[in-house]
């Protein structure tokens, strides 16, 4: 089969659009006033020191410098937002050490600070928020304890997750006036919790990009190299987490939405095994598409915050007395990874070949890694480039089964232009609407493929299989993109579609422009690869100094349902790598 080769679909319609844009004039706006209303002299502070949009979009800035150094945030505001976990600002606050409106005014200023480097924002809360932390803190005044495990913590959140009272666009221009009538059951679970909602981050047209751009913020910028992609769909998230605007990030991931994000911009991300954790009440255009479900998963800067984040929200969540969907599966706190266990390491997926950088440390922490895991080389036992193909091109197809009605049907009504990325994803399986049985039967590969990588690769009955514990894996080709140049979705969307769980978390790794060149790489050139690696005259879409100061992550892969399993893993890794919180 074929991708990518239909005619372009084309609903743009320039006078639609033109009246809709006083609306999104009025949509910044507000935002943009909310911030300066907040603290007007940090505002000016902020305009006077961070460089201008054009220079950001250009330069390799590190945009966390302006949350780190001293200049904008004072000696106890930065404390506060990078030197104090989740679990230190619980206890400061329970010893009076802190506020929660302490906590939330720093956070606000560094989430400001974030929206001016990297353009991350939909929607501040900024109002909302404070008059939460105040609230929170009189609680624990009257009662002498906190309201729970998630008390007076900044969480941000994907906008395209329905906040009840507030518009949800999910980065449809057509849904700018879209009030939802009732949270997402993840928001209702966090405030229940104790958690400050104080921002609603960027997210891409259509959602189903790697990337984050949309025609209503326009594009949103890595903290770590200004001028490269944060990733997405998730990338607001991950540019907010990144420039430690919150202590928390709340996204969702279909095809690497959360894990492509972290991966660029230096975070921890978790998918999540689909049902454990719930995603009722956002807004999408793949909703009632069941082949490939959609799950929320978190942003973080550590792991443990991401095991913290996983254990408040199922055990005393309970998402399943929210959602019918959501499965009562208790995270298991004391889940382990084992004394040695057996790790596989995949450097390619004989379908695309990733970037230097990323098979540089793929190598190096396979190294690292052997004296306590038992290391086994997949080159010969996964896929060949023919089984890949196929499963990939399922994957592509059962995204689009419906023909992009579903995406259609949003975009048309405003006429916004599509951007070339959602051009890309809307020609997944050529645009093809697939009848009931065509669907079932892509569900059925889906299906065996799903049993295939268990039999070979995780089964401790099947006569062949290498009963691993876990797979190691790039989460990406590239160690984080060229704006618009995400286009293979293979190293996280496999996952998705076989529904395994995984983590991503950031290596000691960064592009070098010495080391990282190409030689003489033996590349399949189907399809998928020539997308990724050639340009349209035939030359190499390759240049290392594009990539400067990107950071390196990985992808850890384990069996459905032992999520656990895999944060312990992690947390192992970590400790051998000595990598520490972000």
């Amino acid at each position: 089969m074929t991708f990518f080769s239909q005619p372009e679909i084309e609903p743009t319609d320039a006078v639609k659009f033109a009246e809709f844009q006083p609306l999104i004039d009025k949509y910044n706006r507000e935002k943009w006033d909310q911030m300066e209303r907040f603290d007007p002299e940090f505002y000016r502070l902020c305009q006077e020191k961070i460089p201008s949009a054009a220079e950001l979009d250009s330069e390799p800035i590190n945009a966390r410098v302006f949350v780190t150094e001293p200049g904008l945030l004072s000696d106890s505001e930065r404390e506060i937002v990078n030197e104090l976990t989740i679990d230190d600002l619980l206890r400061k606050q329970l010893s009076r050490e802190l506020t929660a409106e302490q906590i939330a005014r720093a956070y606000i200023k560094s989430a400001i600070i974030a929206q001016f480097a990297t353009n991350c924002v939909m929607q501040f809360l900024i109002p909302s928020a404070l008059e939460r932390a105040k609230e929170l803190d009189e609680y624990l005044r009257e009662h002498g304890e906190l309201l729970g495990p998630m008390h007076g913590i900044p969480i941000s959140l994907k906008e395209q997750m329905g906040y009840e009272g507030q518009p949800t666009t999910a980065s449809y221009v057509s849904l700018i006036e879209n009030v939802v009538k009732k949270s997402t059951v993840s928001n209702q679970i966090f405030y229940k919790l104790g958690g400050v909602y104080h921002a609603r981050t960027s997210q891409p047209q259509t959602i189903m990009h790697l990337d984050t751009w949309n025609n209503i913020i326009g594009r949103t910028r890595n903290p770590c190299c200004t001028r490269l992609s944060p990733g997405g769909s998730s990338g607001g998230e991950s540019a907010m987490v990144a420039m430690h605007g919150s202590a928390i990030g709340i996204g969702s991931d279909i095809g690497g939405s959360v894990r492509c994000p972290a991966a660029f911009t230096n975070l921890f991300g978790l998918k999540p095994t689909t049902k454990r954790l719930s995603s009722m009440n956002g807004v999408s255009g793949s909703k009632g598409q069941e082949s490939i479900p959609s799950t929320e998963g978190p942003v973080a800067r550590s792991i443990e915050e991401i095991e913290h984040y996983m254990n408040v929200y199922i055990n005393q969540g309970k998402p399943w007395t929210y959602d019918p969907t959501s499965l009562p599966i208790p995270w298991e706190i004391a889940a382990t990874a084992g004394s040695k266990p057996r790790i596989g390491i995949l450097y390619t997926d004989n379908l695309v070949t990733p970037y230097p950088a990323i098979k540089r440390a793929m190598t190096q922490i396979a190294q690292h890694l052997e004296p306590s895991f038992h290391i086994i080389d997949l080159s010969d036992a996964w896929f060949t480039e023919q089984e890949m193909l196929s499963i990939y091109s399922t994957n592509l197809s059962l995204y689009t089964v419906d023909g992009n009605k579903s995406q259609l049907e949003v975009l048309l009504p405003s006429g916004e232009p599509l951007l070339p990325l959602t051009k890309h994803f809307l020609n997944f399986g050529g645009g093809k609407e697939l009848s009931v049985y065509e669907n079932r039967k892509l569900n059925i590969l889906r299906d065996t493929a799903r049993l295939s990588i268990f039999e070979k690769f995780f089964s401790r009955d099947a006569p062949a299989s290498l009963q691993l514990d876990f797979i190691l894996s790039p989460a990406n080709v590239a160690p984080a993109e060229i704006p618009g140049n995400s286009k293979y979705w293979g190293y996280t969307s496999l996952w998705n579609l076989t529904d395994y769980p995984n983590v991503v978390f950031p290596t000691p790794c960064k592009q070098d422009p010495q080391q990282d060149i190409l030689i003489s790489e033996s590349l399949n050139k189907n399809e998928f690869e020539k997308m990724v690696w050639y340009k349209q005259d035939g030359t190499i879409n390759y240049n290392p100094t594009d990539y400067t100061g990107a950071p390196v992550a990985l992808q850890l892969t384990g069996m459905r349902f032992q999520d656990e399993k895999i944060v312990s893993a992690v947390k192992k890794i970590c400790q051998i790598l000595d990598i520490s919180r972000r």
